[in-house]
């Protein structure tokens, strides 16, 4: 069965984590969450759910004007009032705002699933027209995760990245490895200003000032490094980056997020914010056990359906790929065969494996998975 795509935007963290908590239903399928405000508008352009949840407090006039927006930008999408006073004023407002359904809050949550399913049903036609035009409206985000560090992570990205520039599409990557981050250093490019100097400007959301701060690579891939040493880290924060993502949503066809190989909140933002999210992993113990409680974890907080496993150096060893589906429990389709070789040599000239040796079998199932990037989000 198919699942039922909802988005929540609310006032504050808390009333989000409430009503997130509603939603453990095999049917709901929670692509994203956001506070109310311009943000929220254009983060559910990008990820283009089929209901969208939103918290209307007593005045009601933000989550109102919002529901208008919506009901005009994404035709199709199906809004629900989760209000905590009910007045016939609001009620009357919001029918004439293109909301379907206003519930008091607290709501049970099996009342809110059913709500959920009996609106996306009524509107399914129309959302299935709707889908079409907002998929092209909007970039898609793509973040690149592995629950361990050194197991070809960035590699991918790279190459995965010039590959969707290649077919022409408008490529950026964001560094968010801010203390160890080096994907210029696989580019070979050196930029005079970072993602930390961005923030510390508090010039997040300001087009003009992001576009200075980014180095183009001549592979036609934008890149907005990561900060030059440690300690500036800590001028980025998990609002500053999804300011940075809503920002550059309009302007570029695919964003690419290269994250470090750990469960900070920086990832999390990388991945909450995500369309798909390649899980890297490779096939040895240590890794495939790190990838299987990660799965775990992306499950609980309800992200695992925007996962696409991705094995890394894959060579004919003692484990196989028919191992790594049991060990994980999930399917493999994608794959990216073993040159540690011409890896390391590619890495060190800083030119990308897809520009350096397309021939190669890496290199190969590398562009690969770069050209299948499009068919795998739309499954998502």
């Amino acid at each position: 069965m198919e699942k039922i795509k909802v988005m929540i935007i609310g006032n504050n963290d808390n009333r989000i984590y409430e009503i997130k908590s509603l939603l453990v239903n095999d049917v709901i399928a929670l692509v994203g969450f956001s506070k109310l405000g311009e943000a929220a508008l254009e983060k559910t352009l990008s990820l283009n759910p089929q209901v969208i949840l939103i918290q209307c407090d007593e005045d009601g006039t933000e989550a109102i004007s919002m529901a208008e927006k919506i009901y005009i930008k994404l035709p199709g999408a199906n809004v629900i009032f989760l209000c905590d006073q009910l007045s016939v004023a609001i009620i009357d407002k919001a029918m004439f705002a293109g909301v379907r359904k206003v519930l008091p809050f607290p709501v049970d949550a099996l009342e809110l699933i059913a709500n959920i399913e009996l609106v996306n049903h009524v509107e399914k036609s129309r959302s299935e027209n709707s889908n079409q035009v907002a998929a092209n409206m909007e970039s898609k985000v793509v973040t690149i995760f592995g629950a361990k560090g050194g197991i070809g992570k960035t590699t991918i990205a790279v190459n995965v990245g010039v590959t969707l520039a290649k077919i022409g599409k408008k490529v950026i990557m964001i560094d968010a490895n801010l203390q160890f981050g080096d994907v210029n250093v696989f580019f070979d490019v050196d930029s005079k200003y970072t993602i930390s100097d961005l923030t510390q400007g508090r010039d997040s959301g300001d087009i003009d000032a992001i576009k200075r701060c980014i180095v183009l690579h001549y592979s036609g891939v934008s890149i907005l490094c990561a900060p030059k040493s440690p300690e500036y880290a800590e001028y980025v924060s998990v609002k500053n980056l999804e300011t940075i993502i809503n920002t550059l949503r309009p302007f570029y066809d695919y964003i690419i997020i290269d994250t470090p190989p750990a469960f900070s909140d920086m990832t999390m933002c990388a991945i909450e914010n995500a369309n798909l999210v390649l899980m890297i992993s490779e096939p040895d113990i240590s890794t495939l056990r790190n990838t299987k409680i990660s799965l775990g974890i992306l499950d609980s907080l309800l992200q695992r359906d925007k996962i696409e496993i991705v094995i890394n150096r894959v060579a004919n060893g003692m484990i196989t790929l028919k191992d790594i589906q049991r060990v994980l429990g999930v399917p493999i389709k994608n794959k990216i065969s073993l040159d540690l070789k011409t890896a390391l040599i590619c890495h060190n000239k800083g030119v990308p494996m897809v520009i350096e040796a397309p021939r190669n079998p890496m290199a190969q199932d590398l562009a690969k998975l770069g050209k299948n990037i499009a068919e795998l989000i739309n499954k998502k």
